[in-house]
């Protein structure tokens, strides 16, 4: 199993407390994500990753090839980093098999490997993808910049994903585990203009065939602002 990890973007929201470093290798609890995100992979017994790198690729990229790690690191670069994460998941796909099944992570995700586990344990075939999704939507930080999901309780298929939903029961947290064919759909999102990776979700929604994953209680965090990184940092009992 392969873990694709979405690092191209500028990371605007946090430039004025990063001071150029890429939110891939900013210390969160004291722990740059880069290394969280292998450690959460060494325990989920996942050996391969693709880091998709974008603004500022040659500082990521020399901080991974001077890393010690049991874990595979492949290295691939969207030029088109300025557009939607739709299409750095698409660079990815050369590192992909044909016909594998394979996981998607933000890099700015904040999250512990049993999270990580359950996800990659999910069985995906009767659809194409799986999101996990967090019903506890009054305890999400920052949830008007949260994917959010109405989610049908039963079938657990997603009915609809957008950040601008007025009626939802959960929020995406950020992990994917995903068929081969989803590059299909990233590829006709990509055709019909820019493409985040909710769009070609989207796509699945119209053939019933996005799924999700109940996280419980597992915690999760995007650091996206200054505030989230200020949270954590005040919280770290939270995300143990």
């Amino acid at each position: 199993m392969k873990l694709v990890i979405i690092a191209a973007g500028l990371g605007s929201r946090l430039s004025s407390v990063s001071n150029g470093t890429p939110k891939l290798l900013m210390p969160i609890l004291g722990t740059p994500l880069i290394k969280k995100l292998l450690s959460n992979c060494i325990d989920a017994e996942i050996d391969n990753i693709v880091v998709v790198t974008g603004y500022n690729n040659h500082i990521i990229e020399e901080y991974l090839n001077d890393l010690s790690t049991p874990v595979k690191i492949n290295i691939a670069h969207n030029l088109d980093w300025k557009l939607a994460n739709g299409v750095s998941a698409l660079a990815a796909k050369e590192f992909i098999s044909k016909g594998e099944e394979f996981m998607i992570s933000m890099s700015d995700h904040f999250y512990n490997s049993e999270l990580l586990k359950l996800i990659k344990s999910q069985n995906i075939e009767n659809t194409i993808a799986s999101v996990g999704a967090d019903y506890k939507i009054n305890e999400i930080h920052d949830i008007d910049d949260g994917m959010k999901l109405d989610i049908d309780e039963n079938s657990h298929l997603i009915n609809a994903m957008s950040k601008n939903l007025d009626t939802y029961n959960a929020i995406d947290c950020g992990i994917f585990k995903c068929k081969y064919s989803f590059f299909d759909y990233l590829i006709q999102a990509r055709e019909e203009g820019n493409c985040s990776l909710s769009d070609a979700c989207n796509l699945l929604i119209e053939e019933n065939l996005m799924g999700s994953v109940d996280i419980k209680n597992y915690p999760w965090i995007d650091i996206d602002t200054p505030e989230a990184l200020a949270f954590i940092e005040q919280n770290p009992e939270k995300y143990k």
